[in-house]
């Protein structure tokens, strides 16, 4: 760990989503960029231009070997691609390297049983695992927490959590071109299952329950609509239903592309509900039954919550203010200033939850959700390694991508 005024080191690996940090990380005190690892020449020259104001410049790498084994950094943001993302949490790890990784944390449950293995085999040296899920960290999902944690709406019974994402045609057509992303990028293939932590992390992050079960359903695009956006996907929507160890029912999404673009969160309870505000992220709404409503308050309110400190820094980054709150959430849990949200456990129960997910919206059926912080429960899935995003070489996958058949074809 680390003192208050030492200065830490930090590595981006992968400058596309990466370089989205680099701002927040610039609004730390004593923390320096020191390496960056990316391929492509464009990439690492905009975000050099946002380093300028450093005085210390990055070492910039092509190669993750190189990039890893250097020494130049204390901790790593692993921005690459998804499939990969604990392949190379693994690795940092075992090197002694701090690690804040992208959504979504691993891609199959055998990854996922690694990665949590090598977590805690690292964090009995002092090495930490966080994964940089920032919608819990914006102030209205903060706000839940702060509400909730008061105990005056009782206790969960019902919780939603929305994260709709639909692209225009351009900006489609950009992510699923073989000639741009290459034909076997991940985004081309991602299941409407997999991308589902910014549903889920801002419940769990308010009431500290976890999922335990999961039963999934999609809805098919059209034909038309998948050839307009150059998809390859061809479901539209994918809803998950789950139950919390607390006794809960959930219902959320994953990458979920039908209009219109929001999120929304709402955490129903027994003498209560608190929400986000559909089409306004920034407010809350607190609500009540006519005869639970607390002397002194209104039956129903809505208001839009404040930073009450790092104001100015979290409302000059994106993603209301999360952006910078994640990853300084990350650095203090380096410096022994609290846990770190979401931790191994947690990402890998997200990343459960989309995985097996997807597998109950093939067959029909519920999954049960290992608990990863028991070694029995998590032993069962350590060989599961069906995977439906292709081999960058070969192309082999074996799980489909899709619920039905791709009208449009692969040629995109």
């Amino acid at each position: 760990m680390f003192e208050q005024n030492d200065n830490i080191r930090i590595g981006i690996f992968g400058l596309w989503r990466g370089g989205a940090y680099i701002k927040s990380l610039l609004l730390l005190p004593n923390v320096t960029i020191t390496a960056v690892c990316e391929r492509m020449t464009d990439r690492v020259d905009k975000n050099l231009e946002k380093l300028a104001e450093q005085k210390e410049k990055p070492t910039v790498f092509t190669e993750p070997e190189a990039f890893f084994s250097s020494g130049l950094f204390d901790a790593v943001i692993l921005a690459n691609y998804l499939p990969e993302h604990a392949k190379y949490a693994i690795k940092a790890l075992r090197l002694g390297i701090h690690v804040l990784c992208e959504t979504t944390a691993a891609a199959t449950m055998a990854d996922a049983v690694a990665l949590c293995r090598e977590a805690e085999a690292a964090r009995e040296r002092g090495v930490l695992y966080m994964m940089a899920e920032n919608y819990p960290y914006s102030c209205s999902c903060t706000e839940l927490r702060k509400l909730y944690r008061t105990g005056k709406f009782g206790k969960m019974m019902f919780a939603e959590g929305e994260y709709v994402h639909p692209m225009d045609p351009e900006n489609s057509s950009f992510y699923n071109s073989p000639t741009i992303q290459g034909k076997y990028h991940w985004r081309r293939y991602l299941p409407v299952t997999y991308y589902c932590s910014h549903s889920l992390a801002p419940i769990m992050y308010a009431t500290g329950e976890r999922p335990v079960r999961v039963m999934a359903m999609t809805a098919k695009d059209t034909t038309e609509h998948i050839s307009e956006f150059k998809r390859l996907r061809a479901d539209l929507v994918g809803v998950m239903l789950l139950s919390t160890d607390g006794g809960a029912v959930l219902r959320i999404n994953g990458s979920t592309y039908c209009p219109p673009e929001d999120n929304w969160y709402r955490i129903s309870c027994t003498r209560g509900s608190v929400e986000t505000v559909r089409g306004e992220q920034t407010k809350v709404r607190v609500a009540y039954n006519k005869w639970d409503t607390p002397e002194g308050e209104e039956q129903e309110y809505f208001y839009t919550p404040e930073w009450t400190e790092h104001k100015e820094a979290a409302d000059s980054t994106r993603h209301g203010g999360g952006d910078y709150f994640v990853v300084r959430a990350f650095i203090d849990a380096l410096r022994g200033n609290g846990e770190p949200f979401p931790d191994v456990y947690d990402s890998c129960c997200m990343a459960a939850v989309g995985i097996l997910g997807w597998k109950s919206a093939l067959e029909g059926v519920p999954y049960d959700i290992p608990d990863f912080r028991n070694e029995e429960e998590r032993k069962k899935w350590e060989n599961d390694r069906d995977n439906p995003f292709p081999d960058f070489e070969t192309g082999e996958h074996s799980l489909p991508y899709s619920t039905s058949p791709v009208d449009a074809g692969e040629d995109w």
